[in-house]
């Protein structure tokens, strides 16, 4: 910061996508099991902001899917963008579609029982249960919007919390998951 406030120092906007070596340390540690290379990261205040941004572009056109439960911005967002229509009797919009995630299914949604929407949000580790996806159920969504020709936002935010070798940390450890499939990150959670 104080080489900025400097006239030598200050080098003016940064990078609209961010700092070049900041996304190539991310590519590296972050996708290290992936194909992603540092000029498909894109850097930007936050993750809660870019999922607002995301439905800005999707219009108030589309049906979205969320699970639930799930993390409130989703769904919050959703109403300020025109996107859920009217709340029904029992509290919930109808133009979104709840995928309902069990405890006794590990807190995963029945993909099969849920009917088909133009985007998918979807939270690994969840918040709030901070149930973890296995890389099985991850295929089997990645595999559900490549079927539906639907976006699915992988919510990757709690990533560094898991542990378990084997269980995917990305979206993009999933084959085919490049066709379809939106990462968003955070930083706040590394530290």
């Amino acid at each position: 910061a104080s080489k900025l406030g400097t006239q030598e120092g200050y080098s003016g906007y940064g990078a609209e996508q961010g700092m070049g070596d900041l996304r190539q340390r991310i590519a590296e540690s972050c996708y290290a099991n992936t194909n992603i290379k540092a000029d498909e990261v894109f850097v930007s205040d936050g993750a809660k902001c870019d999922i607002a941004r995301l439905q800005i572009m999707f219009g108030s056109g589309v049906t979205s899917a969320v699970q639930d439960p799930s993390y409130p911005v989703y769904v919050d967002t959703s109403v300020m963008f025109g996107q859920t229509g009217e709340v029904d009797a029992n509290g919930q919009f109808n133009n979104l579609v709840y995928m309902k995630c069990p405890k006794e299914n590990n807190f995963f949604p029945h993909l099969d029982e849920v009917p088909r929407a133009d985007v998918y949000y979807f939270c690994s580790p969840n918040n709030p249960t901070g149930a973890v996806a296995t890389k099985a159920q991850l295929e089997e969504l990645v595999a559900r919007a490549l079927k539906d020709g639907s976006i699915l936002v992988f919510d990757a935010a709690y990533a560094p919390f898991i542990k378990t070798p084997g269980v995917p940390t990305s979206i993009f450890e999933i084959p085919g998951a490049e066709k379809c499939a939106i990462e968003v990150n955070s930083f706040s959670k590394y530290a």
